[in-house]
């Protein structure tokens, strides 16, 4: 199979997944069939392409518009891994959800079409070469995953859903404005309209580019897809959408698409480095961005009780840590930034899919009124507290991998009032998430338990991602570290 086969493969399965799933006839065990099906088909056909650009080569297709090098196969294996596990995981929550009345059969099959979807709009954004399309391919994120969000069309399900679509597409006009200024700079430059449209030719031309509008294109990037990654300060949608939405919707949303987000600020970081702005300035600025945004939600994590609103406030901190990790720069910021990216994807999709399993159990999200889960189900709290475990930093788990680089990283560089200021902020974070653990999982239960331990079918996805949250936090995986290098001199031209 050649590269432009596998591209239009990768484009082309989701989107006829999601239609044979609409056209087919609603009954529950079809549609979830085709569903697991899709899932795995799109997932091979991700990882294939991954495996071919991880030591650093480069693919075109379609006139040079999509492309894949390493840098987008870092977040093409977010879509392959975590999307597979997250959708194998939501055939046994719809179907709970559909025998306990929440949703009709009808709102199941919506949503596992939207899902598919929603994994093209993404993938679709990871491949784009063309800023425009990349920017149009992170805005239809928001159309094909907003339903997903509203699916029990409650009063705040539905409010959700309108905040979701009103903030992120404001949000996104600010990368439409970096996105037209960078085509009018580049334009100056290159004097092709075509190949001052392709992220590749900008980068290959950036020190030419005027250096004034760069900065001003930067900051509009990062309000714009900053706001769409969750981002402070205009990560206000980010804690409503998470919280209402069904656990699978938000284990993607915060598992894939926040990164999805982060590629895009990625892309334009690595531009304005390159020119002859320099690494100092976005660093400067991503540093602030970063600490800002992980000083807000560990504030707000000390007081929440909802589990999927804590966890949702989670999604917030993490994007400010990758942040951070673009701001201490460096080839070992930038590593650690990247490896943050995989890091907090498997654990966020593990956390969310757990509040599925304790809301199954307790017909409840308030933690308040939670307790005693060890006893009730064992596994679902071991996996609960590997998630906190991972958010939180403790070592042996993935994200502790990362924030480590990034504060080794910070002392070598001599940034110590920012690392000092990342630490307390992990500090407050570590103190608010273990209070609400134990309270959950060792405390005195205060609401009717409706199930003990969930079904094996629903756990093993689950367990699959608790296992590659302990396989990257403890052992030096050669082929993820491989793809890792070489993003990060994509990033810096090496």
């Amino acid at each position: 199979m050649d590269m432009q086969q596998l591209f239009t493969l990768l484009l082309a399965v989701p989107v006829l997944a999601s239609l044979i799933i609409w056209f087919a006839p609603t009954q529950f065990k079809l549609l979830s069939t085709l569903h697991v099906i899709a899932s795995m088909a799109s997932s091979a056909l991700a990882l294939s392409a991954v495996m071919k650009v991880m030591n650093g080569k480069i693919f075109f297709a379609f006139h040079d518009m999509l492309f894949i090098d390493a840098l987008g196969g870092v977040f093409l294996s977010l879509i392959g891994v975590t999307g597979l596990l997250v959708n194998l995981y939501s055939v046994k929550y719809m179907q709970w959800e559909v025998e306990k009345g929440e949703i009709t059969t009808k709102d199941a099959k919506l949503f596992f079409a939207l899902s598919h979807l929603f994994v093209f709009t993404m993938t679709f954004s990871v491949l784009a070469n063309n800023i425009v399309l990349m920017w149009v391919a992170i805005e239809a994120t928001t159309l094909s995953s907003v339903f997903m969000v509203a699916l029990h069309k409650g009063k705040k399900s539905t409010e959700s859903g309108w905040k979701y679509i009103v903030i992120c597409s404001i949000g996104l006009a600010f990368a439409l404005y970096a996105t037209v200024l960078l085509y009018s700079a580049g334009f100056a430059v290159i004097k092709d309209s075509h190949s001052m449209m392709l992220w590749s030719t900008l980068m290959a031309h950036a020190k030419e580019i005027n250096p004034d509008i760069l900065k001003l294109i930067f900051v509009f990037a990062l309000i714009g897809f900053g706001t769409k990654a969750g981002l402070a300060p205009t990560h206000t949608w980010l804690p409503d959408v998470h919280s209402e939405g069904p656990a699978p919707a938000s284990a993607m949303l915060s598992g894939i698409l926040l990164k999805c987000a982060i590629l895009g600020l990625i892309r334009y970081y690595a531009i304005v480095g390159n020119s002859m702005v320099g690494f100092e300035y976005v660093q400067t600025v991503m540093l602030v961005s970063g600490l800002l945004t992980i000083f807000i939600a560990a504030l707000f994590l000390m007081r929440q009780h909802d589990v999927k609103r804590m966890f949702a406030y989670h999604s917030i901190a993490h994007m400010g840590v990758i942040a951070f990790g673009l701001g201490v720069g460096g080839f070992f910021g930038l590593f650690a930034a990247l490896f943050h990216a995989l890091a907090h994807s498997v654990t966020k999709a593990l956390a969310f899919c757990v509040t599925g399993n304790m809301v199954q159990i307790y017909g409840t999200r308030d933690m308040t009124k939670m307790g005693g889960l060890i006893k009730i189900a064992p596994i679902t709290a071991i996996l609960f507290g590997i998630s906190i475990c991972s958010l939180v930093g403790v070592p042996g788990f993935a994200i502790f991998v990362s924030e480590f680089w990034m504060v080794q990283e910070s002392f070598n560089t001599a940034l110590y009032i920012p690392v000092i200021l990342f630490i307390i902020g992990l500090i407050i974070i570590f103190i608010a998430d273990f209070s609400h653990f134990f309270l959950a999982t060792f405390g005195e239960s205060q609401s009717k338990i409706l199930s003990r331990e969930v079904a094996w079918s629903a756990n093993l996805p689950l367990i699959g991602l608790a296992a590659l949250i302990i396989i990257f936090g403890v052992f030096s995986v050669e082929g993820w570290v491989t793809l890792l290098n070489s993003a990060v001199k994509i990033i810096v031209a090496a």
